[in-house]
């Protein structure tokens, strides 16, 4: 008998009283009237760059506009490898019925990670015609695989609060509150009912891990705890929502494993590839064909990126295939695998070779054969391959054919029109290009960056002359490897690292014992020279500390992130000051000369020395001064690429401290050079001119070109000096940035031999000169002579 519209009726008190248990969609005490409600569909994509086991808990309330108070909700665990283009149809009710019309309401969704319970981000949904009874709202929604950070918020939060953004782009933003908290501005304090181990997201919503259910949360799903964990091969156990059962799970593997209980080795297939096509490509697909009996040609398709200085992918499948293709992105293809019958859980290794290569039809045939129309054209591709006997396979417009053992074409359909752009969103930045595995359920997606970017979605960038080992050679280290199985850049670069340290060691102790002697700091000029010394030793030490920090950081030796931080902020700006410093103390020594030239006789040593001790703080102070915006924009950065995790050293700029940093990088070069430059000139030509006026029946000419070979090694230093630095000063302004990650060697050429200047000082101030080589003389003996006393030796 009828009695519960589109309900279900049940009877008690001894089947005389009968009740109707109604759908969302009506209500009443025989499920009469309709429900006023929100019929809302959702479908989330999550694409991310690496093989991640994770599952999200997705929170949809439908909420009041103006307290934000939740009117009701509902929640959905969304696991991507199980999910994928699944549709959840979802019932949000109003709460009174008729609806209040006054109040205008929206669709607030959360997002939790499951397995940590942490919040990551939200979305917003607005209705847009309040006055129906009834409304039906259709989303798309795309997970972002980190979260989502604002860079400014107009909204005020109390302390127990922050201001957030919505994800789906509408420039509207809310206040995320902590948990106990709730309201407009995160001051409502509630009490919490959750269990301990739970999310307390509002009031009245319970966020359960992953082994527990029901409204607080206190119920525990026993299908999947420990020792009871049916997941093998540390497989993860996802219970199924408790409404569908409570002894039905999923099981997410790793990526060696497949099956329902992950109990399945997949197949691995590791493609070695030494052809410098595929090496300069930053991702390639992995065709997989299956030959179906009478069914013909059955395609699956896996994106890979290609790491660094390495020549060998990885690939794990659970499909069974019998040909695999590998395409680059300018459409060249490779045979890489060819099996006549599948075998499960094999491991197979290939190596590409330049003649698995696919040739087109058209680099076969002439024009005459290749102008025909497909049907006659393809009766002679038999012969195609009785004619290249190491041809592997070649394609057409239409087909892909393989020649087998016996020479013949084997051709199927291959489509390859088919668009692996990223369809419905960009994760990429800067204009980097997004490339996905599949157009349907696509779990993977890559970012190819265009020239000066670098990054998992393209997000760094070298511009803004930040010409710095980070940029260089970051890219270039395999983490997680030994240094002598390191690529040959970054052997090179230990090599020449330790060759500039103990250079630089030498040159910094030699000068510093030359002027340790108060007898010979008579003047300014040794004052300078004496602090450029211990200057120039510091620059090589923090020069070494800096590389080996880098190497191993990236390498996973070093990994303390308080270490981390402080050497990212600090070491870059330490190495661009005792530059700069190092340039105006020689500057100074310039113009020292000078002076001691035109004042003669007449020139106070004592003054002298007095204002060098006046000028290198100022010096220092001011180099800093000018640098002082690196570290203030500096932070250590977090990138997951495929399978391995960097940490970078980032420093961004704005466009107006770009121009800044611009004048700063060219008044640190052109002014000190150009002074001493031009004071030596000056001091060759006022010592011209004062012997001209003692001896003038020399002609002035004579004098000039005299003097000027007399200390010729003076304008030969300083040109040196400047033709050392030049080379980085000319390799960041031309260039603008360091276009790729790839080629680093100009730019590893530019950044050491910058250093160079600070390295000469014992050749180029303390050689020439015989009163300080034989100061250098002098107090080298002076140390042997202790260290034979201090052992007792006797001098014969």
């Amino acid at each position: 008998m009828w009695y519960c519209n589109r309900g279900i009726r049940i009877l008690f008190n001894d089947q005389n009283t009968q009740k109707c248990l109604c759908p969302p969609s009506y209500f009443g005490s025989q499920c009469q009237w309709q429900n006023q409600r929100i019929s809302l569909t959702l479908q989330l994509v999550y694409r991310t760059d690496t093989y991640i086991m994770t599952a999200f808990q997705v929170v949809v309330m439908l909420i009041d506009e103006r307290s934000q108070s939740v009117s009701y909700h509902e929640q959905i665990t969304f696991v991507p490898k199980r999910d994928c283009g699944t549709k959840y149809n979802i019932y949000l009710l109003y709460p009174n019925q008729p609806k209040d019309s006054s109040t205008n309401y929206s669709i607030h969704i959360d997002l939790l990670d499951k397995m940590t319970l942490s919040y990551i981000g939200s979305w917003h949904l607005s209705i847009p015609f309040q006055f129906l009874p009834v409304n039906r709202i259709v989303a798309q929604l795309f997970i972002p695989n980190s979260k989502i950070i604002s860079k400014s918020c107009s909204l005020f939060c109390s302390e127990h609060g922050r201001c957030v953004p919505y994800m789906n782009g509408n420039f509207s933003y809310f206040c995320q509150c902590d948990e106990g908290y709730s309201g407009l501005q995160c001051n409502i304090q509630h009490n919490c009912s959750c269990s301990l181990d739970s999310y307390c997201l509002r009031s009245s919503i319970c966020v359960c891990p992953l082994h527990k259910f029901g409204l607080m949360c206190f119920l525990k799903n026993s299908i999947c705890q420990i020792p009871k964990n049916p997941c093998q091969n540390n497989g993860i156990c996802i219970p199924h929502d408790d409404r569908m059962g409570l002894n039905t799970f999923t099981c997410l593997c790793t990526e060696n494993f497949f099956g329902i209980k992950c109990e399945i080795f997949k197949n691995q297939i590791d493609i070695t590839f030494n052809d410098e096509n595929i090496g300069m490509m930053s991702i390639i697909w992995v065709h997989f064909i299956t030959s179906i009996e009478n069914g013909g040609h059955q395609r699956n398709t896996l994106l890979k990126k290609i790491k660094f200085a390495q020549n060998l992918i990885s690939v794990f499948t659970t499909d069974p295939f019998h040909a695999v293709f590998i395409e680059l992105t300018n459409r060249t293809y490779y045979l890489a695998v060819l099996r006549e019958r599948f075998i499960e859980s094999e491991y197979i290794p290939t190596k590409i070779l330049p003649n698995y290569r696919c040739s087109s039809i058209h680099e076969l045939m002439n024009n005459t054969f290749s102008n025909y129309y497909l049907l006659r054209r393809i009766k002679y591709y038999p012969y195609l391959c009785q004619q290249k006997e190491q041809m592997k396979c070649f394609y057409d417009e239409k087909y892909m054919c393989i020649c087998d053992i016996n020479r013949f074409a084997n051709c199927f359909t291959f489509n390859h029109t088919i668009s692996h752009d990223c369809q419905g969103e960009n994760i990429c930045k800067n204009d980097g290009l997004c490339f996905q595995d599949t157009l349907k359920c696509p779990l993977t997606s890559i970012c190819v960056c265009p020239a000066c970017y670098y990054g998992t979605k393209c997000q760094f960038s070298t511009k803004g002359f930040a010409l710095s080992l980070d940029y260089i050679l970051s890219y270039n280290i395999k983490p997680n490897v030994s240094i002598h199985r390191q690529p040959f850049i970054i052997k090179i670069s230990i090599a020449i690292v330790v060759v500039m340290f103990i250079v630089g060691l030498f040159n910094g102790i030699s000068s510093i014992i030359t002027f340790q002697s108060k007898a010979i700091r008579k003047n300014g000029c040794s004052i300078y020279l004496l602090v450029s010394s211990w200057n120039s030793l510091c620059l090589i030490i923090v020069l070494i500390i800096k590389f080996w920090q880098l190497l191993l950081s990236q390498i996973s030796i070093i990994s303390n992130r308080l270490f981390l931080t402080w050497n990212c902020i600090l070491l870059d700006m330490t190495l661009k000051v005792l530059l700069a410093s190092n340039d105006w103390f020689y500057a100074c020594i310039a113009l020292e000369r000078v002076f001691t030239v035109i004042q003669g006789v007449s020139f106070n040593k004592l003054r002298s020395k007095k204002v060098a001790k006046w000028i290198f703080p100022c010096i220092y102070l001011i180099t800093i001064l000018t640098h002082i915006q690196d570290p203030l924009h500096r932070r250590l950065i977090d990138d997951i690429d495929v399978d391995e995790q960097r940490t970078w050293c980032i420093a961004q700029y704005s466009s107006a401290l770009n121009i800044f940093n611009m004048f700063i990088t060219l008044f640190h070069f052109v002014v000190p050079f150009s002074v001493n430059i031009i004071s030596t000139i000056l001091t060759i030509k006022h010592i011209a001119i004062s012997r001209w006026q003692t001896q003038n029946t020399i002609p002035f000419g004579v004098h000039l070109r005299r003097y000027f070979n007399h200390h010729r090694h003076h304008l030969f230093a300083s040109c040196a000096l400047i033709l050392l630095a030049l080379p980085r000063l000319i390799i960041s302004f031309i260039s603008g940035c360091m276009k790729s990650p790839r080629n680093p060697w100009l730019y590893l050429f530019g950044y050491f031999i910058s250093f160079t200047p600070s390295m000469v000082t014992f050749i180029v101030y303390i050689l020439p000169s015989e009163q300080y080589k034989k100061e250098f003389t002098a107090a080298i003996q002076h140390i042997i002579q202790r260290i034979r006393t201090c052992f007792g030796i006797r001098n014969h």
